[in-house]
């Protein structure tokens, strides 16, 4: 499910760093210059950057512990800390180098992680079963599974893009039926292939049809909705889409024997026979469970799924 909340003391701590940065700067200033030596307290710091922002006094905050939670954390993260509250606040890399006995320290910009997957779905309107939501009217779809994976993804420090475009909506406004959901997903694939250079794998997530007889496994103590990896032929190029498909499948056989259903290839008619794996050797569609797995088991899924994702990179990386 899509990350959409921060940790709120972090939060709390950042709407008050800047105005303790520029303090912590004119100490250091003066301090080292030898014209001003500041007396106070931390706590007589705290409380005068409170009162001059004009915006918060410490007679009026109802929370005091709140207050007390915001001078320990400066305390131990900036005040007896500094270098390392500016290597996680300001994300920057520390370089301490020593040269002729002297100790130089410099911080320069990190360079922002990459994004390496990107979840999108031909058919989002694709939905699971309704067991355990069904008292909250919610729906579980396509779309809530790719959040999942999405979450699971970078937990395991995989940055990850998950579509949010309502591809429903452009086929209706383009008078697609159910056989245009790939052109119309053709058009945000491309968009996000020029997009995000880095992608080094693109899912087409969908849910399969088929009863919960076919589609359920339980790993290790844990009911889980089995996976099915669709190729099409109708792409010259098919192979190298096949080799991909063929490393994850095996990384999963290896390690959840009953979580795959294997590889189908298709072609002919009545199929789409290319799924866009033409634009690239690095698209992939998988079948995540089908409508008769309930949200849970989607769930214990994604938690395998990204780990099966994330030895594939890795190997991947290491060749």
């Amino acid at each position: 499910m899509k990350k959409r909340f921060k940790a709120k003391k972090k939060f709390k701590y950042r709407l008050v760093i800047t105005p303790f940065l520029i303090i912590i700067c004119i100490y250091l200033i003066n301090y080292c210059l030898g014209k001003v030596r500041i007396s106070l307290s931390n706590e007589n710091i705290i409380e005068l950057v409170f009162n001059s922002e004009n915006k918060y006094s410490i007679d009026n905050v109802e929370n005091k512990s709140v207050y007390n939670e915001i001078i320990g954390y400066l305390k131990e993260n900036i005040f007896n800390n500094p270098v390392e509250m500016l290597k996680s606040e300001l994300d920057l890399n520390y370089n301490n180098d020593k040269t002729n006995n002297n100790e130089i320290i410099s911080f320069t910009y990190k360079e922002p992680n990459k994004n390496r997957i990107y979840i999108y779905s031909s058919h989002q309107g694709e939905t699971y079963s309704m067991e355990y939501l069904e008292n909250h009217n919610i729906v579980p779809d396509i779309l809530m599974a790719s959040h999942m994976l999405e979450e699971k993804l970078e937990n395991l420090g995989i940055n990850t893009i998950v579509e949010e475009s309502d591809i429903l909506s452009y086929m209706k406004e383009n008078n697609l039926n159910h056989a245009g959901s790939y052109i119309a997903s053709r058009k945000f694939l491309t968009e996000a292939m020029d997009k995000y250079k880095d992608i080094e794998l693109f899912i087409d997530l969908h849910r399969d049809a088929a009863t919960h007889k076919a589609t359920y496994t339980n790993i290790d103590g844990k009911d889980c909705a089995k996976v099915l990896f669709v190729i099409g032929l109708e792409n010259e190029n098919y192979q190298k889409n096949l080799d991909i498909v063929t490393k994850i499948n095996n990384i999963i056989d290896e390690k959840y024997p009953t979580l795959s259903r294997g590889i189908m290839k298709k072609q002919g008619v009545g199929v789409n026979g290319v799924y866009n794996q033409d634009l690239k050797e690095n698209v992939i569609l998988i079948e995540l469970g089908g409508n008769e797995n309930n949200i849970d088991e989607i769930n214990n899924t994604t938690d395998i799924i990204a780990k099966v994702l994330e030895e594939y990179l890795n190997e991947k990386e290491e060749k």
